[in-house]
């Protein structure tokens, strides 16, 4: 299955109304999510970085989680950037 750069959302507790159920819009939760990239490689570099990247996009994600072992410089950097844009 082609999971277009995102195997997972984090959905958090947060974004839970006050007061739950179909009339009060308990389904807009579905909107508020944050992806989840999982890599088990020793190292991830920064094209896998950039992937991310663009899926979060895609998806209009401004916040994301990328989850390895370890991180090449380049790809440390390419995070450090993308915090700074």
């Amino acid at each position: 299955m082609d999971d277009k750069g995102i195997n997972g959302r984090i959905y958090p507790v947060s974004a839970i109304p006050e007061k739950r159920g179909k009339a009060v819009g308990e389904l807009e939760l579905a909107d508020v999510w944050y992806p989840i990239q999982v890599k088990q490689k020793d190292k991830v570099g920064r094209p896998d970085v950039d992937a991310f990247e663009t899926a979060m996009r895609r998806a209009e994600r401004m916040k994301g989680f990328f989850v390895s072992f370890d991180y090449t410089e380049d790809a440390e950097r390419e995070i450090s950037d993308y915090f700074k844009r």
